[in-house]
């Protein structure tokens, strides 16, 4: 019997997000690949995806680790006043922003496609982070 760690694959894109492959088209199946260190498009497109075409459905529907979340302002944002938007639209905790309609988080004053897009991608990251920890 060895003693190596045993060595988990990396998760592919469909696996973390089931929900992608279906409102993506077939001719675009870079979804299928692992993901890896083009996560930084990958989450953009996924977030592209939430807002222009998913604006029905809470974000804890997409992105289910976020309900583990304790606090949003921990997670890693790459800028201040999108803890901000969370902040104003009553969003502090995991749990609150799961239940938030893409929709509504659009209505909210002085948010637009762009901060709800860059929201969901840290909100990604943290999908991917827990999806690759188990």
């Amino acid at each position: 019997m060895s003693d190596a760690p045993a060595v988990t694959p990396t998760p592919t894109w469909g696996e973390v997000f089931p929900w992608f492959r279906e409102v993506m088209a077939e001719d675009d199946a870079w979804y299928v690949g692992q993901v890896d260190s083009k996560t930084d498009i990958g989450t953009a497109r996924l977030a592209e995806a939430a807002v222009t075409r998913l604006k029905s459905l809470p974000v804890g529907r997409l992105f289910p680790a976020v309900r583990r979340v304790e606090r949003l302002d921990e997670l890693d944002w790459p800028k201040h006043r999108l803890v901000n938007a969370l902040h104003r639209g009553g969003c502090f905790t995991g749990d609150d922003l799961s239940y938030m309609v893409i929709a509504e988080m659009l209505s909210w004053e002085s948010v637009g496609p762009i901060i709800v897009k860059q929201i969901l991608e840290v909100v990604a990251l943290e999908e991917i982070r827990v999806s690759t920890a188990k």
